[in-house]
C-alpha cells in the first residue's frame, strides 16, 4: 500500500422520510492520503434500489485515480441498500463499508419485512452478502474508539492499516468524514 492511497468516501445527504422529495444526494469525496482532492455527487432514490449503480457511477467517474472505496454503511437514503459484491466486481477496487456500531440483523430484517412486504428478500440478501462485520479500535482525539466494517477485495490486516493511515482524529477515514459533513449541507 502506498503512503498516500487515493480513496473515495461515499455517504448520503440528510433527508426527511416525511417530505415530498423522493431522492437525496449521494456524496463522494476523493482524498489522497488525508488531503481532499475532489468532490462528486449524484442522486439516489429514498428507500429505492439504485444505490449500487450510483456508487459504481461515482467510482467510475474517478476510476483512473481511486484505489479504495469507503462507504458509510451499506444503506443509503433510508433502505436503499448497496450490494458490495456487485460494486466490487464492477469497479475492481477494494471496498470497506463502515458502521458506527454493531448491526442488529433481526431488527433490520423485521423493519425491512414491515416496510417492503414484497421486496424485502433482495434487500436482506444484500445485507447478508456484505459478509462478516469486523471490528477495529482506532485512536481518535477522544481516545480509543471502536469501528465496525464489511470488506470486499481486501484482507483485514491491510484494511486496519489503511483505516489508521487515512484517519486524522476520527474513527472514520477522512474522505468518509468529509462526505458525511458535506452531506449535512443538502
Amino acid at each position: 500500500m502506498k503512503d498516500n492511497p487515493i480513496t473515495i468516501g461515499i455517504d448520503d445527504s440528510t433527508f426527511d422520510l416525511k417530505s415530498d422529495f423522493k431522492t437525496t444526494q449521494l456524496i463522494g469525496v476523493i482524498c489522497q492520503g488525508i488531503r481532499m482532492v475532489n468532490v462528486t455527487r449524484t442522486e439516489i432514490d429514498i428507500d429505492g434500489n439504485n444505490a449500487t449503480e450510483k456508487i459504481i457511477e461515482l467510482v467510475r467517474q474517478n476510476e483512473k485515480h481511486v484505489q479504495y472505496v469507503f462507504t458509510h454503511t451499506i444503506t443509503f437514503g433510508g433502505f436503499n441498500i448497496a450490494n458490495l459484491e456487485h460494486i466490487y466486481n464492477e469497479v475492481n477496487r477494494p471496498i470497506i463499508a463502515f458502521n458506527d456500531k454493531k448491526v442488529d440483523l433481526d431488527s433490520v430484517a423485521n423493519a425491512l419485512i414491515k416496510k417492503f412486504p414484497k421486496g424485502y428478500k433482495e434487500k436482506i440478501k444484500c445485507i447478508l452478502d456484505a459478509g462478516n462485520l469486523y471490528q477495529s479500535r482506532i485512536q481518535t482525539a477522544g481516545g480509543i474508539s471502536k469501528v465496525y466494517f464489511h470488506l470486499k477485495g481486501i484482507e483485514i490486516s491491510e484494511a486496519n492499516s489503511l483505516i489508521k493511515n487515512s484517519s486524522i482524529d476520527s474513527k472514520l477515514p477522512e474522505c468518509l468524514r468529509l462526505a458525511h459533513l458535506i452531506g449535512k449541507l443538502f
